[in-house]
């Protein structure tokens, strides 16, 4: 079984095809010196599969359990020495057959993280790997640094939230940061295939189950912190603190960048021994941006190069360099923060140049900048007819829906208006489902309660948890459609000529899950079959 089922580890799969062989491996090899191992005398044994799946259990595999965060994987070592195991790592004592070799760790994801670095003989090793992490903002900065990447002529990859990116080939994913398994064969396959600079995605929940312990991070972002994932972690210190452990772990000789607008930016760095650096677009940090405008057509935008000015700053010279009259063709004030986030990164992995050289990379990364396309299902546009336009946008957190929405605002010709369609995902997170509502219901003409992929719960229950809570003086600018179709059919009908109408939560999601089954469904499909629905008012 799966120990976190609520909680898919398996995101890139790469399963399906055989990118590499990888033979039998001595137990003793795999184990000596590793983290989290208790010392105990230990029998060779010849392993032929590294698993903490137990359905994956194949004759002659190590199987690691450890209890998850719904099931414990313990109750499943009997049935994976059925399936052929021949080793067992747990974290509790577990009686197993004689010719069954069993190993204690006092933390089995640590060891595991390290198994899978050495089962695929450490390919991190190879590559130049940046983690980016934060609420919002992670998917968008990691594809922009892996374009800009590309554009300075690395052969980049990406492990993101939407999909995984091998220099141009694309991989499938779910979720935001691997299973250890599945994350240390995606660098093997980067690393086989030429890759040299990663942008990663690096999500909380994967920090606080050791899933990137073993990499050596050349770098680490930090986008912005709010109210996320709490039904994992319990507390928003205990949510903020695993996102600093990013930071905590990086070396010397690597980089942090954070976001100095962010009231949490400044204290992801207070224990980190790399280089610091800061970004800002309201104030000045060592990359700045300054918005001069943002309409449904971009930003306008010029790029601040500021080091040496502040006691953050580690081994470059003094430079300050201003490249005005940009332009990119991403909607909303928010993507300028990910825009800058990702110069910066690209700047920084290029290590302390001279100041004719660094000089010449940030004028040419700021022109880059200027070519950066919006990630699928990231304020992803479709135009309607009557000069009304569909905004298709992952936003699933309180803060991200006022952001969107905050953004949004301005943008709306006269005469329009701004509708929200928004529902909260089920089996997740039940505190940020009224303040989602509240955010939408702030800053929208009008809003459309709907379903967001409901899981296990009833849809209707779900809205109720939005729709309750609120004030009275909300709730008469607000419907409740269960069906999401229905609901983004409705909002359509309802929109006046020249209104944003934004649909939240889905983003570039292909699915709608309901009770398990992952029903197909696309926000901007629906969208584009109401093109020539018209304003029913």
């Amino acid at each position: 079984m799966e120990q976190d089922p609520s909680y898919k580890t398996s995101r890139c799969d790469l399963r399906k095809k055989s990118y590499f062989t990888l033979g039998m491996r001595r137990l003793s090899e795999l184990i000596e010196g590793l983290p989290g191992l208790l010392p105990a005398a230990v029998p060779e044994r010849e392993i032929t599969h590294l698993t903490a799946d137990s359905r994956q259990v194949r004759p002659g595999s190590l199987f690691v359990a450890w209890k998850g965060h719904t099931t414990d994987g313990h109750a499943f070592i009997p049935e994976a020495i059925e399936r052929g195991a021949v080793a067992i790592l747990a974290e509790v004592p577990v009686a197993v057959p004689p010719e069954v070799v069993f190993l204690q760790s006092t933390s089995s994801r640590l060891s595991y993280a390290h198994l899978c670095s050495r089962w695929f003989d450490h390919p991190q090793k190879r590559l130049h790997i940046v983690g980016i992490t934060g609420t919002n903002g992670k998917s968008s900065t990691a594809y922009y640094l892996y374009h800009l990447w590309q554009g300075l002529g690395y052969k980049a990859g990406l492990i993101g939230t939407v999909f995984c990116l091998a220099g141009s080939e694309k991989l499938p994913a779910t979720l935001t940061t691997p299973d250890s398994f599945e994350l240390y064969r995606l660098l093997r396959h980067f690393a086989d295939r030429g890759v040299e600079r990663v942008a990663m995605e690096v999500s909380s929940i994967a920090l606080d189950q050791h899933r990137t312990a073993g990499i050596t991070f050349a770098g680490a972002l930090f986008t912005n912190l709010s109210h996320d994932h709490l039904d994992y972690h319990k507390t928003f210190v205990a949510y903020r603190d695993a996102k600093k452990r990013l930071f905590d772990g990086l070396s010397p000789t690597s980089f942090a960048l954070t976001n100095v607008d962010d009231r949490n930016g400044l204290f992801m760095l207070q224990n980190t021994p790399a280089e610091r650096y800061t970004y800002s677009v309201e104030s000045i940090g060592s990359f700045s941006l300054r918005l001069e405008s943002s309409d449904l057509w971009g930003l306008s935008y010029s790029l601040l190069l500021d080091l040496g000015s502040e006691k953050l700053q580690g081994r470059w010279e003094r430079l300050q360099v201003e490249v005005p009259s940009l332009q990119a063709a991403l909607i909303g004030r928010f993507q300028a923060y990910n825009l800058l986030a990702a110069v910066g990164g690209a700047f920084l992995s290029e290590g302390p140049l001279p100041e004719k050289a660094a000089r010449e990379l940030w004028l040419r990364l700021a022109h880059l900048s200027t070519t950066l396309k919006t990630l699928p299902g990231r304020l992803e546009p479709v135009f309607l007819s009557q000069g009304r336009v569909g905004l298709v946008d992952y936003a699933h957190t309180p803060d991200a829906v006022e952001k969107v929405l905050e953004a949004l605002r301005p943008l709306v010709p006269s005469g329009g208006k701004l509708i929200a369609v928004v529902g909260a995902g089920g089996n997740r997170d039940r505190s940020k489902r009224a303040p989602m509502a509240h955010a939408a219901a702030q800053h929208a003409d009008l809003v459309v309660l709907t379903s967001d992929n409901p899981r296990y719960e009833d849809p209707m229950a779900i809205l109720a948890e939005m729709y309750d809570p609120l004030p009275a003086s909300m709730k008469n600018r607000i419907l409740r459609i269960v069906d999401r179709a229905e609901a983004i059919r409705t909002a359509v009908q309802l929109a006046p000529p020249h209104s944003l109408i934004a649909l939240l939560g889905k983003g570039h999601e292909t699915y709608q899950e309901i009770a398990g089954v992952k029903h197909p469904f696309s926000d901007v499909a629906v969208l584009q079959a109401c093109q020539e629905v018209p304003y029913a008012g």
